[in-house]
């Protein structure tokens, strides 16, 4: 038979061997993952920050590239066509319906014209500036008010004033057409 242990002993190693503190390797695991995780996060908030600043400098640099070229070639454009223009002739304001079919509009617009050269006295005769304002007339009652509300139309609304002024009048020689003042009923 076994030897019998007192009662007292037994209950001694049960606690010796309870009260052993177990050691676990988790103090060392953690480090690894935190500190990669950290290094991860670390490199995704630099390259954000890079990607971010990098567009905070190409953005307005590419706009103001593209746009600087073309306001450069529109400035020089005009420059040119400013510099041969020798005189201007103030027309009366027009007030004319438009040729829109679902609604009832109206333009009312003045125009500079941009001469070659200076008009005499006999050149600005009553006739000619008649005859011009007819013509101015009949083109802008012709159009819509889509036709001439973008700046395109503006554009193309200027070369026909120009090209009808010079159909009716050869010896004024218009150059170019300034608007002065441009109000599209809506």
């Amino acid at each position: 038979m076994a030897p019998k242990i007192p009662k007292k002993q037994k209950v001694d190693a049960k606690q010796k061997t309870e009260s052993k503190p177990i050691v676990e390797s988790k103090l060392e695991a953690e480090p690894a993952t935190t500190s990669g995780k950290r290094w991860i996060l670390i490199g995704a908030a630099v390259l954000v920050l890079m990607a971010g600043g990098a567009a905070f400098w190409a953005i307005p640099h590419f706009r103001g590239t593209g746009k600087a070229s073309a306001d450069t070639t529109a400035a020089h454009t005009e420059k040119s066509k400013m510099e041969q223009v020798k005189a201007t002739l103030a027309l009366e304001p027009f007030i004319v319906n438009l040729a829109d079919r679902d609604e009832s509009r109206f333009v009312k617009g003045t125009f500079q014209l941009g001469l070659a050269e200076e008009l005499s006295g006999k050149e600005k005769s009553t006739v000619a500036i008649a005859a011009m304002r007819d013509s101015i007339i009949s083109l802008l009652s012709s159009k819509t008010s889509e036709q001439i509300l973008t700046p395109q139309g503006k554009d193309k609304l200027r070369q026909e004033i120009r090209a009808r002024v010079n159909a009716v009048s050869p010896q004024m020689k218009v150059l170019e057409v300034f608007i002065v003042d441009f109000v599209v009923q809506l």
